[in-house]
């Protein structure tokens, strides 16, 4: 292994007080050697203690952390301010709300060395929550009837692979270069712009179940509807600044809750359309029951009912965010900052 900068980590973060401690202590305490990867902290001038917090690592571990405010406080101006900062080889954005084991970088230089022409790298993740409801809301974030075919949350098993996106990718920093930065006019899911970005380029993504990561859910139901239509609203937006962002597992919320207006309204004239609504909600209730009771079966019966009802506002939630999407100023706002602003070859520091 050469003594190149190998890896630059990018921590974009606001008011994360109650993670910060955890994910730093694991980027910091990695099996790879500490000359060959840096750690950018991007920070949305956060109002809680988050900002004394790194300032201490930073008293702790003398050049280790970078620290860089983020004016425009939104994730993706965040990652562009880390991009533009970034010396490593290849760049990986950590979330706050994660953790990675000692082992991240190892495994992840490990599958580079092993598939060079991949112009992102990324692993598989565990989802876990704290309390009743962080942990109804990680099983339902981690099954297939909550997030669909998505490989780096439903995969156990050994697995590696091309795939059309990975979470925590190491991505080749080159890569910027030619495809532009993310699309700061999108307040979230800016990776599934930029990644389809990448897909449509030519680029791929690889996916290994070697490398492994922990996401932290949120721990209240509100939180889980917030988040899932606010998903539900910017995969749809992100979708109209390129080609190709939308999968099957994005567009089934929309569908199933436009199907279900459609069938609703048509019921009143239509005996078709009564049965045709009365098929689907009982099939519907099926899959609901099937899916919930593997958590109860593991955890109890009194999470029975609560995971129905996780999993149901889950889907209603990201079908009414992506409804709301198409007649938000948001979806219909001209690409042209996008296009002139994002898209182009970017200044990145050399």
């Amino acid at each position: 292994m050469s003594a190149d900068l190998v890896f630059s980590l990018l921590l974009v973060v606001r008011n994360e007080m109650g993670y910060i401690r955890r994910v730093l202590e694991s980027i910091l305490h990695q099996d790879f050697p500490q000359q060959q990867y840096e750690i950018i902290v991007v920070d949305g001038y956060s109002t809680d203690r988050t900002p004394a917090i790194v300032q201490t690592y930073q008293t702790r571990y003398p050049g280790r952390i970078q620290y860089i405010k983020n004016p425009q406080q939104t994730l993706p101006s965040g990652w562009n301010i880390g991009i533009r900062h970034a010396k490593g080889d290849y760049v990986i954005r950590v979330d706050g709300h994660s953790d990675i084991p000692f082992d991240f970088l190892s495994k992840t230089y490990e599958v580079i060395q092993r598939v060079p022409e991949a112009d992102c790298v990324g692993g598989v993740i565990q989802t876990e929550g704290e309390g009743f409801w962080g942990e109804v809301n990680a099983y339902v974030y981690s099954h297939p009837f909550g997030v669909g075919n998505s490989k780096f949350r439903i995969t156990k098993n050994r697995w590696e692979g091309y795939v059309d996106t990975v979470p925590y990718g190491a991505y080749r920093r080159e890569l910027f270069q030619e495809i532009g930065l993310f699309d700061e006019s999108l307040k979230r899911n800016e990776d599934l712009e930029m990644h389809a970005r990448i897909r449509n380029n030519g680029g791929r993504f690889f996916l290994s179940t070697e490398i492994r990561s922990t996401y932290f859910v949120r721990n209240t139901l509100g939180a889980l509807l917030k988040k899932s239509f606010g998903d539900g609203k910017w995969t749809m937006v992100a979708s109209r600044r390129g080609t190709g962002v939308l999968r099957w597992r994005h567009k089934m919320p929309l569908l199933a809750f436009l199907t279900g207006c459609l069938l609703l309204a048509g019921s009143f004239f239509s005996r078709v359309s009564v049965a045709i609504l009365l098929a689907l909600v009982l099939a519907y209730a099926c899959l609901l029951t099937v899916s919930s009771a593997g958590l109860a079966m593991k955890k109890g019966a009194r999470y029975f009912v609560p995971c129905m009802l996780a999993f149901f506002l889950l889907h209603f939630s990201r079908g009414i965010g992506s409804a709301v999407s198409l007649v938000s100023k948001d979806y219909w706002r001209k690409k042209r900052v996008y296009e002139t602003e994002y898209k182009r070859v970017p200044d990145i520091t050399s």
